[in-house]
């Protein structure tokens, strides 16, 4: 897709895309170290202690303490956290079952084994893709979920490389980035796994924050939460537009949440110019002529040659 001649209208014709004015985002706690305010938990399975939460081993089942403040959309999450015992996790973009029950993107806490997950929390065992999002990427993993759930893995590194820079019963880093559909998480600065979601029934764009307790004597802990919001992916513009490409059908036009879909149709008609912004694999973010935005297939799109120029 990237002919020179691209890459040379890319580099000498395209535009800064950051608005003018636009301020940059920066991280702001969401955990104030001395209670629990703007979090809810299942009463005595959560406390403080000296700066830092902490899972107190009683509860007999598995619950959440949930950050009620917002349902964040495209962010990244820093923290510190100690695994001792049990199972835990750090849920993003989830929604609230109820009685302290999270449902969906779970980053997994527990002994160096098992670190590199990104799970899918209370997915009914009967459900059709069971198969594909309860375990949606391990250590080392590239992974794509497409529009109907199918499973694209990448193994980069092999998983044991990247466990070994988790260490149990000690504080170490995570940060987990959330931007369009990909989620990445990566723990003491070593991407441990990604996972680029493009299923079309079960993605998540935004939601609730929460930590997880799995019950049966549990003890995990979490300090220094902190929580910088990203823009809308593709919430910026050209200062002036300079087309790319042609968009060659209207077939493959492709979006995941509003965020991404701009064009009042829900496709760009055949013909229309608009300018490439970033690659996401099987698609790419585009702007039109006239500034909409939007996901679109690789396929269909037309570079514009020179003699059209």
């Amino acid at each position: 897709m990237k002919t020179p001649y691209l890459l040379a209208v890319l580099f000498i014709g395209s535009v800064a895309l950051p608005v003018s004015g636009q301020t940059k985002p920066t991280f702001t706690s969401i955990f104030n170290g001395k209670d629990l305010t703007d979090w809810d938990g299942k009463p005595d399975c959560w406390e403080v202690r000296e700066g830092e939460i902490w899972c107190t081993g009683k509860s007999k089942e598995k619950n959440w303490l949930v950050w009620r403040k917002e349902q964040p959309a495209n962010f990244v999450l820093r923290l510190e956290f100690r695994w001792d015992k049990g199972n835990s996790g750090v849920q993003v973009r989830s929604d609230d079952l109820g009685k302290w029950q999270i449902y969906g993107y779970q980053v997994e806490v527990a002994t160096q084994e098992k670190m590199g997950l990104w799970h899918h929390s209370l997915l009914d065992g009967k459900h059709p893709k069971k198969k594909q999002r309860h375990l949606m990427a391990t250590a080392g993993q590239q992974v794509t979920l497409g529009p109907n759930g199918e499973k694209t893995v990448k193994q980069l590194t092999a998983a044991n490389q990247i466990k070994q820079h988790f260490k149990d019963h000690e504080w170490n880093t995570m940060e987990i980035i959330a931007q369009g559909d990909t989620l990445v998480q990566k723990i003491n600065g070593v991407v441990f796994s990604s996972l680029t979601d493009r299923d079309k029934e079960m993605s998540r764009k935004h939601g609730f924050l929460a930590l997880q307790d799995h019950g049966k004597g549990c003890i995990v802990a979490f300090r220094n939460l902190q929580l910088k919001k990203l823009p809308d992916t593709l919430s910026t513009t050209p200062t002036e537009f300079v087309a790319t490409h042609i968009v060659a059908t209207e077939a493959d036009y492709y979006t995941t949440g509003p965020q991404q879909a701009r064009a009042p149709d829900g496709k760009f008609k055949q013909g229309t110019k608009v300018q490439f912004i970033k690659d996401s694999g099987s698609y790419c973010a585009v702007v039109s002529e006239s500034g909409m935005r939007a996901y679109l297939s690789t396929a269909s799109l037309k570079p514009i040659s020179p003699e059209r120029e």
